[in-house]
């Protein structure tokens, strides 16, 4: 056990997020890519200045974790219902960004809606806004973005649209992961 370097609660030594204050307690060394307390002036391996201020200003949200559903399991049921689940999958990832951010940056429900009304088009939007505003959740976090609009809207003009939702999931699913406590 350690103590978190911002509210001093005794947190386990693998930890990435202090669950009674709900900020993230390591980051990467921008030379050697060590895992370092999230307050470091300096790396402890390699002895390297960081750049900027220490991630105390990086909080985690206060917002519930999302569900982690297996890749396999959903493109089985994506499968075997025709498509369907991957409207209910879409319609849970906006939910749980929202949920997990505690904003409400889209309406998965219209969304849905939009997307029967315009004979799919609106889809396009969606692929925009849920991949923007993951990235965003992940860097507001302390996270490294990876840019998931583009290859979304490929995928999505080229009719993988379910292709593209399952790989959102893959990085929700590794996004929650981050947040869970660490296994004893």
């Amino acid at each position: 056990m350690r103590k978190c370097p911002f509210c001093l609660a005794e947190i386990p030594e693998d930890a990435k997020v202090c669950k009674a204050c709900n900020s993230t307690v390591v980051k990467k060394c921008s030379a050697c890519h060590a895992e370092i307390l999230a307050t470091a002036k300096r790396c402890r391996f390699c002895a390297a200045e960081l750049e900027g201020e220490p991630l105390s200003v990086a909080r985690t949200s206060v917002g519930p974790l999302g569900s982690r559903r297996e890749i396999l399991v959903t493109l089985l049921l994506i499968f075997l219902t025709c498509g369907l689940w991957g409207l209910v999958v879409q319609y849970k990832i906006g939910s749980e960004i929202n949920r997990h951010r505690g904003r409400n940056d889209f309406n998965p429900g219209m969304d849905l809606v939009l997307i029967f009304l315009t004979c799919g088009l609106w889809v396009f939007y969606v692929m925009v806004k849920y991949p923007q505003a993951l990235q965003e959740m992940i860097v507001e976090e302390g996270g490294t973005g990876t840019d998931l609009v583009l290859p979304s809207i490929l995928l999505t003009l080229f009719g993988l649209h379910l292709v593209a939702l399952l790989i959102l999931q893959g990085e929700l699913n590794r996004h929650w992961e981050l947040h869970a406590a660490p296994r004893s």
